[in-house]
Order: C-alpha cells, then sequence, then structure tokens
C-alpha cells in the first residue's frame, strides 16, 4: 500500500529528536533527501528553528526530483515543469535518522520524506519508490534484509589515482594510506554506517566499501549518506572520491553489487527455508535485469565497465559463486542470498534496490519456474541474454516496460524514462577530445 498521507510524527519521535540536539549540543542540522540522481541535497538549518518547528518540515523547490546529474532541468511534465509553475514540495524529517556528523563540530544530519503542500506523499520520490516496493512485499509476508558493496576511485589533487597498479585486497596499501582509510572507516561508523569490510579493489587507487546486512530502506539510506559522506572526507584531505563507473578506459570500472535475502516475520531466512521462494525470487532477478538495467546504469558512462572478463557482467544469468554472469546465490543457512551484480556505483541506491526486489517480487507473485543454473564461463556461454550494452538500449527496454509501470508507476517511469533519454541526448550532441584527436586535422 502506498503511503498517502503526510509524516505522523510520534510524541516518542519528536522527544527523541529534541534529547538528541540537546544531548549532543547539536546547533546546527542538515535536513536532506535523495535526488533523482541520488546525490544527497537540502537545507542546513539552525537547531533552533528546527526545534521550534519540528512537524513542519520545510520547503524546497521540486526540480531536484526532475533534473540530471548537472541540475539541468529536463520536464515538462505536471509534477513540477515550468508550464506548471515548478512548484515547492516539503522535506519531512524522518528523525529515526537523525545523526551527528562526527567530523563537523555541533552538527547532525537528518534524512527526510517528500510531501507536497496537501499533505500528500510524493510517489515519485527515490526514498518513496523503494518503500512502496517493501511495502508490496510486506504484503506477500516477507522483508527483505540487503547488503550493498560500493566500488569508488580515490584521486590525488591532479584527479590521478592515489596510488599504481592493481593492488586488490593490499594490506601494504591500506596501511601505507591509513590516514584516509582510518578517517572513512570510523567516519561511517561514528556516522551510525555499520561497516562490513573496507579494502583495495582492481584498480590503482580503487577501493571498495562494504556496508553491512540490514534490512532494506535502513541500507539504501546507509548507502546514499556513505556516499556522500566519503566525497567529504576525501576533500577534507585534499582528495576526491568518484564513483563514476568508468573514469578510465584501460582500468577497472567501479560497480554496485547487491547482496539480498528474503524473511519471514517470524525471523526465518526464507531462501533457506523454503527452495521454492529461492528459485522464484530468482527467476523474477533474471527476467527483469534487462528491462530494469536503465534503473541500475542509469548513465551513458555506467555501460562503460561491462566488458567480457572484467568481473562485471554481460549476459544475463545465475550461478553457485560464479562471477561471469548477472546473478549468483551464495552462503548457506541463514547466510542465504543472492547477489545481483549488474549495478554500477553512481547508481540511485533507492533505485537499485527497488529494481532487485521489485524483480523478485515478480518471480513470487507469477510463480516463475527454477531458472536454469550456470556452470563454468558465462561469458563464453552463447545461449544467454545479452545485458544492454547501451543507456540507449536499456532506455528503450525500460520504456515499454510493464514491470516497471506495475512496481513504480506509470508517472515515476514518464519522469525517469526523460532523465535517461536526456542523458543520451546530451552525450550523443557532445563533442570529445577522441573525436578531435582523430578528425580535427584528417577531415
Amino acid at each position: 500500500m502506498k503511503e498517502k498521507d503526510t509524516m505522523s510524527y510520534t510524541e516518542q519521535d519528536l522527544q527523541h529528536a529534541k534529547n538528541y540536539i540537546e544531548t549532543h549540543e547539536i546547533d546546527s542540522v542538515e535536513v536532506g533527501f535523495a535526488d533523482i540522481n541520488g546525490s544527497i541535497i537540502g537545507k542546513r538549518l539552525p537547531a533552533r528553528f528546527l526545534l521550534n518547528h519540528l512537524t513542519d518540515g520545510t520547503g524546497l523547490c521540486r526540480a531536484p526530483l526532475t533534473w540530471d546529474i548537472q541540475s539541468e532541468y529536463f520536464t515538462s511534465s505536471v509534477f513540477a515543469g515550468f508550464e506548471y509553475g515548478a512548484a515547492d514540495m516539503i522535506l519531512k524529517p524522518d528523525y529515526s535518522t537523525l545523526r551527528q556528523i562526527p567530523w563537523r563540530k555541533n552538527t547532525a544530519f537528518v534524512l527526510s520524506d517528500l510531501d507536497i503542500d496537501t499533505g500528500e506523499r510524493i510517489q515519485v520520490a527515490p526514498r518513496q519508490v523503494l518503500k512502496n516496493v517493501l511495502s508490496r512485499l510486506d504484503q506477500l509476508g516477507y522483508t527483505a534484509k540487503v547488503g550493498s558493496e560500493i566500488e569508488f576511485y580515490l584521486l590525488d589533487e591532479d584527479k590521478k589515482p592515489l596510488f599504481g597498479g592493481k593492488e586488490t585486497y593490499s594490506i601494504t596499501k591500506t596501511s601505507q594510506y591509513s590516514d584516509i582509510f582510518d578517517q572513512i572507516q570510523r567516519g561511517l561508523e561514528a556516522f551510525g554506517i555499520p561497516l562490513e569490510a573496507i579494502h583495495t579493489e582492481y584498480g590503482p587507487g580503487q577501493m571498495e566499501v562494504i556496508l553491512e546486512y540490514s534490512d532494506a530502506l535502513t541500507n539504501a539510506d546507509n548507502t546514499i549518506i556513505a556516499r556522500n559522506a566519503i566525497k567529504e572526507i576525501a576533500r577534507k584531505n585534499g582528495l576526491y572520491a568518484s564513483f563514476m563507473a568508468q573514469i578510465w578506459d584501460d582500468q577497472s570500472g567501479s560497480g554496485y553489487h547487491l547482496h539480498q535475502s528474503l524473511w519471514t516475520k517470524d525471523g526465518k531466512n526464507a531462501f533457506a527455508e523454503d527452495e521454492t521462494v529461492l528459485n522464484q525470487y530468482a527467476a523474477g532477478l533474471l527476467s527483469g535485469t534487462a528491462e530494469f538495467m536503465a534503473l541500475v546504469c542509469p548513465t551513458v558512462n555506467s555501460y562503460k565497465r561491462l566488458a567480457d572478463m572484467s568481473f562485471a557482467p554481460t549476459k544475463v544469468g545465475i550461478g553457485h559463486d560464479n562471477r561471469t554472469v548477472s546473478t549468483r546465490i551464495v552462503g548457506a543457512g541463514n547466510g542465504t542470498r543472492i547477489e545481483q551484480r549488474t549495478g554500477a556505483a553512481d547508481a540511485n541506491a533507492y533505485f537499485l534496490i527497488a529494481a532487485s526486489i521489485a524483480s523478485g517480487l515478480y518471480g513470487l507473485e507469477n510463480q516463475l519456474p527454477a531458472p536454469e543454473i550456470i556452470k563454468g564461463n558465462g561469458y563464453h556461454n552463447d545461449h544467454l541474454q545479452e545485458i544492454p550494452h547501451t543507456l540507449k538500449d536499456a532506455a528503450a527496454l525500460f520504456d515499454q516496460s510493464e514491470k516497471a509501470v506495475e512496481y513504480f508507476g506509470q508517472e515515476f517511469v514518464d519522469i525517469f524514462s526523460e532523465l535517461i533519454h536526456f542523458d543520451v541526448r546530451t552525450n550523443e550532441q557532445a563533442v570529445s577530445e577522441w573525436e578531435r584527436n582523430r578528425y580535427l586535422e584528417n577531415s
């Protein structure tokens, strides 16, 4: 069921916020949310003002739900277009997410849900898109737990890799650059974002951060906050942290791998308890992979990391602990889970998680048959469906997807489709350095 009413605060919610602000001597609160691209934006409020208006929220233009990654307004929709006044929305803080920013004195952060001024929840807001999918899953008697693994590059002031070579899992490099590793690890933990691990990855200066397994909404919230926090911590050290999917054509790309499992209301791992649930969910994941690719690889650049023999998938398939296909089954007992490996590091966490769970839901609701288990090198399996090679290809599939309308709503599909087509058009019109080097003198 979709939330239609305004945020309803209990006295416990409000008392928690008051106590937290007073106990931690907070004088400023950043009230934020994820825009359509997954970037955190919002307003900084004096704590004094927030305490006097705890239930009111704060107004903001709707444009961030309908602009591209460089804040270019791309839509003419009823929801937010200039033709309709580019109206306001209201940020309604979710005080369960209130937390102190450990590296900034007396400052806290809180995530918000988004309403229109009549009090109706905005259904196209990224956090709400995920909430709606989770609500539908709840009606089947399940909750979802997920774990996010996200790769990124650490770059110096010249935007070159912090260190050279492939130094995957290197304890030497984590020791050599312990200052920044310590600040990221301890900063995120102190910020209320539990980590399972942090390590060097397959490219020069590349790292991976693994967020601890948790309920899907909490993990999405923490992933969105963590990306922003890592970038901020890096800049405070004279570095850049980039979640761009493919920075260099001759180095490893950065992915976002999602581990997921379903749990019953009595706390049992449904995948471990019932093989039928596991198989139907897995089949659903495969059925939605190509259609929902634009949600998990949302930019032109996202697709440049998808290459054979690269650890990034190019074929839709599932195997037991098999990294050569889009999806793998891992673990045993309560650790039984499915990993979806298609996501790019530049994806909006709310959309990526919603896409996986909606696909799995489709498999459960339609009782799809168990998928074939792929053995060996999936890159060389010519019988498997290929993953879309470009955003243009993925956009065409998303436009036609009945699943997308079913699980995310027509209004969201229309707006997100505009976004990805805008990215495609902008790229097609851009003249690159490669083109100048190739054609300028020879044409």
